[in-house]
């Protein structure tokens, strides 16, 4: 179970059973109020100051008088000072809040330099690398008549209402969930009387209510938050118990379709159990069912797959359907922020079932790949990637060496004594865009070490590690590297990485630096003499 250290200008009234939206995450170590020193034995520190609580009088008023720069300059000294407590000299994440207790409307009357304030506490996070709680956000969603208590805040030094520290523990626990747990990447829809009104079976194409007045109008608004979803990386596929030339008769031509067959990367239609279509669909993704969302209108279907699959997220739609839209569109499980690559990845899920046709029609393996016409290129660690590699390392599961979840800026500090590199691939189906990320550290002029690697899971099986490999070893053999050793360890669903491991001509070895490299097993490999395969199916770097 994870910890994390609470730190406030508050007292947060340590043991109130309100906390326990966090308490079911991790255990609580609050710290003294008033200090937010870093507690290093915690795996997250959280800091939450309200403005009111540090800012006195004098302050208020004198800042009231100042514009621009002046203003600015006064507000950079004194976020300096709240600061230096929180320097940071671990790896551990740092989460910081704040916000005033006065109601926002009343706030900005009183004090004009409220924005300002806002503005340069977020870069003064960003700059130090903190992760902002962003409050004002969670006070605007909540209401501060919600989460504020008048009289506990003159009593108990505590300004929080017991339904505020609740709220407030929930918002902390969500962020540190998006954080750390696994992003969903799939959303499978049912059809009939979820992508339109009726059964296209029983009703026919003309007898759908789909893009008409009154309730045909929902239908259009729901698969419009679908594409939402679409246009940030999410990978569509439908589980549908229905006759396949039906389903695709309605997605080709129906005009009240918002969705077209395009967008689909995976399907699973017939009359077996839900759950097998599931299965059948994360195979075809090369995806773990945990991928996979399920959005169905009917209670028995939910109820057989969360019986069947609880790996599976099944969202419990509204029962007012009116409310289906918004509450898509505010869904949780995936990830709210987008690399550009991200926009590939629908086309790269697709070109795993073109390429398993590809693959059924050749007549051998080697036949299959050089028909993919596969071209790789390596790209150094640098400013404008760095956000794909950090996604890579937190996100990737079945092929990941180690499972380190290195953040941006962890990652930045290593290659600072060693090297990163991100790998791009194409094929003949799509551009699967940076898929793959290594991270070199030096061990000593003759010697370096293998910290991290991954590859996403949607181009498996093309043998990209293998030329990954070479790639690498011969950049580092013209920087005078002889030797290369790799650290893996064992984790959950992390077995194709270890199996390819096991397939190198390796020679375990001692850990190289125990006071830099935690990993479980070590492994040697000698570069002059390496011979790898797959790597003449790739045409260029």
């Amino acid at each position: 179970m994870a910890s994390f250290s609470l730190a406030s200008t508050a007292f947060l009234l340590p043991g109130n059973v309100s906390w326990s939206p966090l308490t079911r995450l991790a255990g609580l170590h609050f710290q003294q109020q008033g200090q937010w020193k870093i507690d290093a034995s915690c795996d997250a520190h959280i800091v939450i100051w309200f403005w009111e609580q540090l800012l006195n009088k004098d302050i208020c008023v004198r800042w009231s008088s100042l514009d621009g720069a002046s203003l600015d300059a006064e507000i950079d000294t004194l976020l300096d000072l709240l600061f230096v407590p929180l320097k940071k000299n671990t790896n551990q994440q740092v989460y910081i809040g704040a916000c005033f207790v006065t109601q926002p409307a009343v706030c900005g009357d009183l004090y004009p330099w409220v924005r300002s304030l806002e503005e340069r506490f977020a870069m003064k996070l960003a700059e130090l690398n903190f992760l902002n709680l962003d409050l004002s956000r969670w006070l605007r969603r909540e209401g501060a008549l919600h989460c504020f208590d008048r009289r506990n805040q003159f009593l108990l030094s505590c300004p929080l209402s017991a339904p505020g520290i609740r709220s407030l523990a929930t918002w902390i626990a969500e962020r540190w969930l998006n954080e750390h747990e696994p992003k969903r990447k799939v959303l499978v829809l049912d059809c009939d009387n979820t992508l339109w009104g009726g059964v296209i079976g029983e009703d026919g194409l003309s007898g759908l209510l789909l893009g008409q007045d009154g309730i045909g109008k929902l239908y259009p608004a729901f698969q419009d938050a679908v594409l939402y979803w679409y246009h940030r990386g999410v990978v569509l596929a439908i589980c549908s118990k229905n006759r396949p030339e039906d389903v695709w008769m309605v997605f080709e031509q129906h005009g009240g379709m918002r969705l077209s067959r395009e967008h689909i990367a995976a399907a699973a239609i017939g009359w077996g159990r839900k759950s097998d279509g599931l299965r059948q669909i994360a195979h075809s993704l090369n995806l773990g069912v945990d991928a996979l969302v399920l959005w169905d209108d009917s209670p028995l279907e939910r109820t057989e797959v969360r019986s069947a699959l609880p790996q599976v997220e099944v969202i419990e739609p509204p029962v007012e359907i009116w409310d289906w839209p918004d509450t898509l569109l505010t869904y949780r499980g995936f990830a709210q922020v987008q690399t550009k690559d991200d926009s590939l990845r629908q086309a790269s899920y697709r070109a795993l079932a073109q390429g398993a046709q590809l693959r059924e029609q050749a007549g051998s393996e080697t036949e299959y790949l050089q028909h993919l016409f596969l071209q790789a290129r390596l790209h150094p660690l640098a400013p404008d990637n760095i956000a794909r590699a950090e996604q890579l390392v937190k996100k990737t599961n079945q092929f990941n060496l180690s499972c380190l979840r290195h953040d941006a800026h962890t990652v930045s500090q290593l290659t600072e004594n060693g090297w990163g590199w991100l790998v791009s691939l194409q094929d003949c189906f799509a551009d699967h865009g940076l898929v793959g990320f290594v991270l070199v550290q030096s061990v000593n002029p003759t010697t370096a070490f293998i910290d991290t690697l991954t590859l996403s899971c949607r181009v498996l099986s093309r043998g990209l590690e293998y030329w990954l490999l070479q790639q690498v070893s011969a950049r580092l053999q013209k920087m005078g590297i002889q030797h290369l050793i790799i650290g893996s360890t064992r984790c959950e669903r992390n077995e194709p990485a270890l199996a390819w491991l096991a397939t190198l001509p390796l020679v375990p070895c001692d850990n190289p630096d125990p006071a830099r490299f935690s990993h479980e097993h070590y492994h040697s490999l000698v570069l002059n003499a390496l011979n790898l395969p797959f790597v003449e199916f790739y045409h260029h770097d």
